[in-house]
């Protein structure tokens, strides 16, 4: 009891005026969207996170308005994101946060979001809002990836999710076994991402180092301290990293063959990338500069650690390895095992040090930078769907979830 008294006031402190101000929005605005309901019976919300459109949230959206430019289907986004004009060309864009989002957002039909909350007009209240059952719309959960693991924040009772959409039948199952929800929640269809990914071309020089974020560096609702600041340059993750950019063999062997090393931190760790340091052959990639699809396509070879990242890359059957210098302390304080076992069922080798992940590199570059047979195998065995009708899928699995 004292320890949830104690999560409570935690949360109460990081409460802002705008959050009260977003509030007085969100009960301004209900009677204004539930009248507009009775003239836009089924109006769809298309979203990612505010200010980005690169997920399975934009490539839904891009497939709506190009196959059914006739149909009420919004997305928000912030009108300064550097995503903002490709999503413009599309239509029907609305101002992240706007007075505007908040009406619509009463009036949806569906929801239909790559990122639990984060495409709501105010993430913070408005997830309030949502998890308390207010709000009329159906929740769609495209997710961000396939989910691998028992992650805490996905489970049934923490979330309003009506429609679940999955790639692998045994990501299904983990669902319904380690996070409560009920098979008739669950689609297995394949990300509305996928679908991009049956045609690209590499570059064969290139190396993509994308790991995932650990949880305990990241600050509550995202509000950066520069305590947390110091906490992050001193964890294990960055000094960890930092000592493989600067290492001295690989960065000879990047040069000696002509090799680029795109490092991508994941979104969460893009507010500490400037504790990465970069040179000829390694790039600091930011989301401002790089698109993660593309940098996927035109890589040859990608080091991920705990990312489902890497069943993007398998699904191109393009060749790959797990960092994994931290797993006991990513399994305590990130996500529990789940389902997935990166050594019986991964698309690539496990490594463990950084002289290692230096060998593997050199190994896979001598090898053509080919996917392994076994790997190929495991491909074939994981994926229900292997086409270009992911959109499709998910679009008649809307559908049909909204006429019962």
């Amino acid at each position: 009891m004292k320890t949830y008294i104690k999560k409570v006031l935690k949360v109460l402190s990081l409460i802002k005026l705008s959050d009260i101000w977003d509030a007085v929005k969100i009960i301004a605005s209900c009677p204004l969207g539930l009248i507009l309901k009775l003239f836009k019976k089924n109006l769809w919300i298309v979203s990612e996170m505010e200010h980005t459109a690169r997920d399975n949230g934009y490539w839904f959206f891009k497939y709506m308005r190009e196959n059914y430019p006739d149909r009420e289907v919004y997305y928000p986004i912030q009108f300064n994101s550097p995503d903002y004009e490709k999503v413009a060309k599309l239509g029907n864009v609305i101002r992240h946060g706007s007075f505007k989002h908040h009406i619509y957002t009463w009036c949806a039909k569906a929801d239909i979001s790559s990122r639990t909350g984060r495409g709501l007009p105010a993430p913070f209240m408005s997830r309030l809002f949502q998890v308390r059952g207010f709000y009329p719309f159906k929740s769609v959960f495209l997710q961000h990836g396939v989910n691998m693991s028992a992650a805490p924040f996905l489970e049934r009772k923490r979330n309003r999710i009506d429609l679940f959409i999955t790639s692998t039948e045994a990501e299904a199952k983990g669902l319904v076994d380690d996070l409560g929800y009920s098979e008739k929640q669950i689609k297995v269809i394949g990300l509305t991402r996928y679908d991009q990914l049956n045609e690209f071309t590499v570059t064969q020089n290139q190396i993509l180092l994308m790991p995932t974020w650990r949880w305990w560096l990241y600050p509550d609702l995202g509000r950066i301290t520069e305590a947390d600041r110091l906490a992050v340059k001193n964890s294990t993750y960055v000094k960890t990293y930092r000592e493989f950019l600067g290492n001295e063999k690989l960065n000879a062997f990047l040069k000696g063959m002509g090799l680029k090393l795109l490092f991508f931190p994941h979104n969460q760790m893009q507010p500490f990338i400037e504790e990465f340091k970069g040179n000829d052959n390694i790039v600091i990639a930011s989301t401002e500069n790089y698109d993660v699809q593309t940098a996927l396509k035109e890589s040859a070879y990608l080091i991920t650690d705990y990312s489902s990242i890497s069943f993007d890359f398998a699904y191109m059957k393009k060749p790959m390895c797990y960092f994994q210098f931290d797993y006991a302390e990513f399994r305590e304080k990130h996500y529990q095992e789940g389902y997935f076992s990166y050594k019986n069922d991964g698309f690539g080798r496990i490594v463990k040090t950084v002289d290692s992940l230096v060998d593997e590199i050199i190994s896979a570059y001598n090898n053509g930078f080919n996917m392994l047979d076994e790997y190929k195998q495991r491909v074939d065995t994981t994926f229900k769907y292997r086409d270009n009708n992911n959109s499709k899928r998910t679009f008649e699995a809307i559908e049909n979830l909204l006429k019962r």
